[in-house]
């Protein structure tokens, strides 16, 4: 009986590899939770047939395994949850065939070799809460006023975030945006602990007069499932502060092939359906970031992204992370 049971297990086993070897696959190495592209993965094997396997974990995990693996690597597509984090690690990428020829995406978000694309614009906001009687800084050559001195939460200045936003003040080329870098500690009304929600939650709490955090985090917590964090989501207000230009720094999320991509074909393909109208309005309403592009119906940005600033910035990170407190 047992010799029957596992003949037929070893026939049926025989007779789906084929099969699981013949459908049609891709392989992404995400640096974001597997929560937070959820729907774009659902639309694009819905859409094409391919089957998507996701191995999530942090950059610098997943790099290092992408440089260990070498030529045996099976990742076809890497996302990334900041552009910072493929800036120094294009040598395990590939070009994006076409790419130069996707006139539909803005030039600045398009790697000069084609290594990368942005797939989707957020921004470093300033929050305050509901209420409050003192005024939000605007322009963030405020900064340096004597009345926010003691006011803020913030995550620890070295992350990637803040590092992004301080090299986008720089490529600005306004004095006044960075005057405020070398003081930044003076800002802090507590120590820099947790992520950008803990600052949102902090502030709620009323810890702080002021928090910076990436926008979509705030959309996150309205939306949750705990009913904590939508009640002091629901305490706070946005506002988008501004260079001496009038613009407002972005950073972005980007897509790139590995090097060694096995299934190069479809990693293009999944590529260009990140940056459909349809699939970017995905971003924009369930993951609530904003698109790329700019036929997307129904999405307005709040603000004047400063685009250019983008890949300006990419060379004037090593200044930025030199110009922020270590902690």
């Amino acid at each position: 009986m047992k010799k029957s049971k596992l003949l037929l297990y070893s026939l049926i086993l025989i007779q789906s590899t084929p099969i699981f070897a013949q459908s049609a696959h891709l392989n992404v190495y995400s640096f974001r939770k597997y929560e937070l592209i959820e729907p774009v993965i659902k639309k694009f094997e819905a859409q094409h047939n391919i089957k998507v396997n996701v191995v999530n974990g942090k950059s610098k995990h997943l790099l290092s395994r992408l440089k260990q693996d070498g030529d045996s690597s099976l990742a076809d597509v890497v996302l990334s949850s900041d552009l910072i984090q493929l800036h120094d690690h294009k040598s395990l990428l590939q070009p994006i065939p076409e790419l130069s020829k996707w006139e539909h995406i803005p030039h600045e978000l398009k790697d000069d070799d084609d290594m990368w694309v942005s797939i989707s614009m957020r921004t470093r906001a300033l929050f305050s809460r509901k209420g409050a009687k003192s005024s939000p800084p605007i322009h963030y050559s405020s900064l340096t006023q004597e009345q926010y001195k003691g006011t803020f939460c913030v995550r620890e200045w070295q992350h990637s975030y803040n590092k992004m936003l301080a090299a986008s003040l720089f490529a600005s080329n306004a004095k006044s945006d960075i005057a405020w870098l070398p003081t930044a500690n003076t800002l802090l009304a507590k120590r820099p602990t947790g992520g950008d929600r803990d600052q949102l939650r902090a502030l709620a709490r009323g810890q702080c007069q002021f928090a910076l955090a990436n926008h979509y985090y705030w959309t996150m917590m309205k939306q949750s499932n705990n009913k904590r964090d939508r009640d002091l989501a629901n305490k706070l207000n946005i506002h988008y502060m501004l260079t001496a230009n009038g613009s407002t720094p972005i950073s972005t999320t980007t897509a790139a092939i590995a090097k060694h991509a096995p299934n190069k074909k479809h990693a293009q393909t999944f590529i260009a359906f990140l940056l459909t109208p349809e699939t970017q309005s995905v971003y924009a309403n369930s993951l609530a970031e904003y698109p790329v592009i700019t036929q997307v119906d129904n999405t307005t940005v709040p603000f004047t992204p400063n685009i250019s600033a983008v890949k300006q910035s990419l060379p004037l990170l090593k200044l930025a992370t030199k110009s922020l407190p270590k902690s």
